[in-house]
């Protein structure tokens, strides 16, 4: 495969799963910005390897493959990251009286992989897994956008186009913790920790969202608390 061509490759991929109705090769090339011939191409290299399927009316749908790849990756997830977090995680809720949430990076967005809610509080804040929001948005996204590898942030403040985003990333690796409000959820605030990998690179954020006047309150025992758990998860992963 030509250099290049894996990334245009995976955009495609990408842009087939994002839209929620089929479309052309042609439709793919103009929103993906590339020569139709190009899409042509590409997407019969992935259509030979299962990836995608295109149908008679040409059309281009996700293919099967994509269905064992993904209930693949999902086991090796919670083996490797969503069951040593999972009583962490509860602990960490029960003993804030907040919703706590996993979440990983996928492309430019994060994933929630588990969120353990609080029981006893009146109003709390719900996320379904695998919800995905964009990574340049609150405290569960920027923790992850703050310690991406340089090549894949230059590409995420490149697409989102926000001056101030990269002092902002600076600034959340140099303090350990991403603190925001109202960015994703109106009325709601979260704090995140980052959670690495023997080598320093980034696993997975784990964060504490509630109400924004409850975690403001007891911010400074809420980040102690996130950032705690999150080398526990760090540790456990190791062990």
């Amino acid at each position: 495969m030509p250099e290049g061509a894996l990334q245009r490759a995976v955009e495609l991929l990408g842009r087939v799963g994002d839209r929620p109705a089929e479309l052309t090769v042609a439709e793919l090339a103009s929103d993906t910005g590339m020569p139709t011939s190009t899409a042509y191409r590409l997407l019969a290299e992935l259509e030979q390897h299962g990836l995608v399927q295109r149908g008679a009316d040409r059309t281009v749908a996700l293919g099967a493959r994509l269905v064992v790849l993904g209930r693949t990756a999902e086991a090796a997830l919670r083996e490797r990251l969503v069951e040593p977090a999972r009583a962490i995680m509860n602990e960490l809720s029960h003993e804030l009286g907040e919703t706590a949430i996993l979440t990983a990076p996928c492309g430019l967005e994060g994933i929630v992989l588990h969120a353990a809610e609080a029981e006893g509080q009146a109003v709390r804040l719900s996320y379904a897994r695998l919800r995905r929001a964009p990574m340049h948005r609150g405290a569960s996204g920027k923790i992850l956008a703050a310690y991406l590898e340089p090549a894949e942030r230059r590409r995420l403040l490149d697409a989102v186009g926000i001056p101030q985003l990269g002092a902002q990333l600076d600034r959340i690796r140099e303090d350990g913790f991403a603190f925001t409000t109202g960015e994703l959820d109106e009325g709601a605030a979260a704090i995140a920790a980052a959670i690495l990998d023997r080598r320093g690179r980034l696993v997975a954020g784990i964060s504490l969202a509630g109400p924004a006047e409850r975690i403001a309150a007891a911010s400074d025992r809420v980040t102690a608390a996130v950032i705690d758990a999150a080398l526990t998860i760090q540790r456990a992963q190791d062990g």
